[in-house]
């Protein structure tokens, strides 16, 4: 519909409006509706003073009806031939002339469209499409006004003008189209889609190849070819590594986990819109398993080496603080934020994770969550303290932690001793050695008590088998 109205202002809109650049769109059909000149938005909302005279006739109320904007367009249309070229006034009345027909063809669908949102009766406000759980937004959201020309449907690439046009947003995904594209959605959501799979495809671009796709889109279906029209175009997601039509690729732009993965490349490639929106609700989940993908990364990666031995660290350090009253008081797991899995697990990470690695963020911000939490266990918390562990090696009475540098756990027995004292030691660990003694003097003892038991067990059938003898022979002298 916004399409046959945009339509029927092109002329008006070249030969009326100041020749800018218009506002750039994912291969909009609506997108040439907007002026893409660099009049602030105040210049574009308020009227000349010139047309106050004919305000009312013009239906700038929000409530108007069908023939009060059917009115409203002509005389506009009217106004548009009668002001001056490249006037002021003349680029106003195009913009509202165009937003006058987008409101009258709402109002037409309306009566049309028992479910409309514009229908009083009408209370469909959510609608579960595929997964996507459509919210209907509210109209005349002129909050941010700017933002307005920014949302495009991503089932037809139209403009939508949240101002006057019913649209729905997907509340997992973020999904947007207008209430006309409804029964058309194709595209599964990207929620739904990460839910299911739970990981990222770990081939960098899998492409196939058009003819795999018997030369068609990948989502919608469309005929593609790199011949004759732009709207036939196929353009290559180099995510997924398969072909789009221009609806349903928009050049956006994203970082692709395989190429950081396997090549530590964190340049943004072209990707469909289905892909940008997995990648995107997606890029906080803990779901690259780094060292099970490429090993060798880390030894190549200084900073990856450096934040595995923090996290290894850290989630030692958890042991102690998910167990204190204080540090639960205080909430200083809580300071971890969105990454809780940073301690939760030692080889789990997100993408964003490994691109503020990249950016050398999340190693400072692990360092400072590192000295806060060694802060508490070690100085500020006497139940923490208590926790600690005294070296058995030398004797010190110094109090020392398994996470510490300059510390080292028995992997037998999960003793604690200083590095210094476990080398000079040659890796022996006494407890382990004094275990073992234990355990084979438990094992002597209980042979012991197992043959004094053996011993007693025939002594006593010695006797048994003496008695029996005994009755034996009474019975035969009686």
């Amino acid at each position: 519909m916004a399409t046959a109205i945009c339509s029927q202002d092109t002329n008006l809109v070249s030969s009326h409006v100041d020749t800018g650049d218009f506002a750039s769109s994912p291969s909009s059909t609506t997108s040439g509706c907007l002026s893409g000149d660099e009049s602030t938005m105040e210049e574009k909302e308020s009227i000349p003073p010139s047309l106050v005279q004919d305000e009312l006739q013009l239906a700038l109320n929000k409530d108007a009806g069908i023939e009060e904007l059917e009115r409203a367009v002509a005389k506009c249309h009217e106004l548009v031939l009668e002001s001056e070229q490249f006037s002021v006034e003349r680029k106003w009345l195009v913009r509202h002339l165009i937003e006058l027909r987008l409101r009258l063809q709402e109002c037409r669908d309306a009566l049309t469209d028992p479910t409309h949102p514009r229908n009083k009766c009408s209370s469909v406000n959510t609608r579960v499409i595929l997964g996507h759980h459509l919210l209907l937004q509210p109209f005349l959201n002129v909050t941010a006004i700017s933002d307005v020309r920014k949302k495009h449907c991503d089932q037809c690439a139209g403009t939508i003008w949240s101002m006057l046009q019913a649209w729905y947003q997907c509340s997992d995904c973020g999904y947007s189209c207008h209430h006309k594209c409804i029964p058309h959605i194709l595209r599964i959501c990207a929620h739904l889609t990460a839910t299911e799979k739970g990981k990222y495809i770990h081939d960098i671009c899998p492409e196939k190849g058009l003819s795999f796709q018997r030369y068609q889109c990948a989502e919608c279906k469309t005929a593609l070819t790199f011949m004759g029209s732009s709207w036939a175009e196929a353009r290559l997601c180099d995510y997924d590594g398969n072909y789009y039509c221009t609806a349903c690729h928009w050049n956006s732009l994203a970082v692709i986990p395989a190429r950081v993965i396997h090549n530590w490349d964190m340049d943004k490639r072209r990707v469909c819109q289905a892909s940008a929106q997995l990648l995107k609700i997606t890029s906080k989940q803990p779901l690259i398993h780094l060292e099970q993908l490429n090993a060798k990364i880390f030894s190549f990666i200084s900073e990856l080496s450096f934040v595995k031995k923090l996290r290894e660290e850290l989630s030692m350090m958890k042991k102690y603080l998910t167990v204190c009253r204080i540090a639960q008081e205080q909430h200083l797991l809580w300071k971890l934020g969105d990454r809780h899995h940073m301690i939760d697990t030692t080889y789990m990470y997100s993408l964003q994770d490994l691109m503020d690695i990249h950016l050398g963020e999340l190693p400072t911000f692990l360092e400072t969550i590192y000295e806060c939490f060694m802060k508490h266990i070690k100085e500020d918390c006497a139940i923490c303290i208590g926790r600690g562990h005294l070296c058995e090696i030398c004797g010190n009475d110094e109090v020392i932690f398994p996470f510490e540098a300059a510390i080292v756990n028995c992997t037998k027995c999960n003793a604690v001793f200083h590095r210094m004292c476990w080398t000079r030691k040659k890796q022996c660990c006494p407890k382990c050695n004094r275990l073992e003694r234990r355990k084979q003097c438990e094992e002597t003892e209980n042979a012991f008590k197992m043959a004094e038991k053996s011993s007693d067990i025939e002594a006593n059938s010695d006797v048994k088998e003496l008695e029996e003898s005994d009755v034996a022979k009474n019975v035969e002298n009686s």
